[in-house]
């Protein structure tokens, strides 16, 4: 019942998209061109499909179709942008971008129905995709011209600002560059902080078992112990065949590599302690039950050093001012345009 209204309510948006009095397909122009509710229709029963059944609220329609209408609106103004600048597409990029569509079909006529049932002609998707071309071609060219590649002072700058993050210090930054600060701190963290790579068996157990399970629990933990102590023995199959959770099963118990804060201080004060190829012989106990590790690989703690770390920080940082440009460039094209939301 709850999907049927979500359904409803998904055509009901639409269908009140203008306002009442607005009988036209026509939701918004953009320099004299329509965007249609036709069009967002279309666009919007696809992304919705494919939401997650918790995201399909009314809320996640509205904001979808929003997105939608936005999108189009930048899209028309660079290909507007593109034409203006005398963006031009060479016959063979043409070809080879239709080529690389049609690849995607068995027959000519496969491809053909496919065009038919979009309701799209040869015509109209070559001119679609040279549009398209137009607009990459504009905005790389355009990007390339504003994009500056980050100096060494500002590098030595977001480098220091990442290790005081490290530290935990407190910094005066704008938003948006203490979430790139904070996302190259994270990274870093957990690329060279103290790590070790381990496997695990789990037995699952709660004081909420009853007396028959619990006594299950300690027959199961007495038999892995004489299967862990045999000289022979083979931890990742005994963690696929003891392992009381499915993926862990699946995985052998790998957890791959680990830091301190990545799990609970008493699983932490075992594993760090363990020497490479040694395992806990008394089974750490969780709220969720006991678990035994087996420690494969240990990384030590690395100095974070400029050097090491500048060509990196140099593509982050480069990558962020194509974004600011391209964001500027939209902020221009759109003060300069005639844009009308209905």
């Amino acid at each position: 019942m709850k999907k049927l209204f979500l359904v409803m309510s998904l055509f009901v948006f639409l269908a009140t998209f203008v306002n009442a009095e607005e009988k036209s397909d026509v939701i918004a122009t953009v320099n004299g061109k329509d965007i249609t509710k036709t069009f967002v229709n279309k666009i919007l029963q696809q992304d919705f499909a494919v939401l997650p059944e918790e995201k399909k609220t009314e809320e996640n329609v509205t904001i979808l179709a929003n997105k939608i209408v936005n999108q189009k609106i930048e899209e028309i103004l660079l290909i507007d942008a593109a034409k203006k600048a005398g963006t031009e597409i060479l016959k063979e990029d043409l070809d080879s971008a239709i080529n690389k569509i049609k690849s995607n079909f068995k027959t000519e006529k496969d491809f053909e129905k496919d065009l038919k049932n979009q309701g799209l002609t040869k015509k109209e998707l070559e001119q679609e995709i040279k549009e398209s071309l137009m607009k990459i071609k504009y905005v790389s060219t355009e990007i390339k011209n504003r994009a500056h590649n980050p100096t060494d002072e500002e590098l030595k700058n977001f480098y220091n600002n990442v290790i005081s993050k490290i530290k935990g210090q407190d910094l005066d930054l704008s938003i948006q560059e203490d979430k790139l600060v904070s996302s190259v701190a994270n990274n870093l963290k957990r690329n060279y902080s103290e790590q070790v790579k381990i496997r695990q068996i789990f037995i699952k157990y709660s004081d909420s078992f009853s007396k028959e399970q619990k006594k299950t629990v300690d027959e199961k933990i007495k038999e892995l112990k004489k299967e862990l102590a045999l000289q022979d023995m083979n931890f990742a199959r005994l963690s696929e065949k003891y392992s009381d959770d499915q993926v862990l099963r699946q995985k052998k118990g790998d957890l791959g590599f680990v830091l301190k804060e990545d799990v609970t201080p008493e699983v932490a004060k075992v594993i760090f302690a363990l020497p490479v190829g040694d395992y806990n012989k008394k089974p750490v106990q969780t709220t969720n039950g006991y678990h035994f590790f087996r420690v494969e690989e240990k990384k030590a703690k690395m100095p974070i050093e400029f050097d090491d770390i500048k060509d990196s920080i140099s593509d982050i940082i480069y990558k962020q001012n194509i974004q600011i440009e391209y964001d500027k460039l939209i902020s221009e094209l759109k003060a300069n345009a005639d844009i009308k939301v209905y």
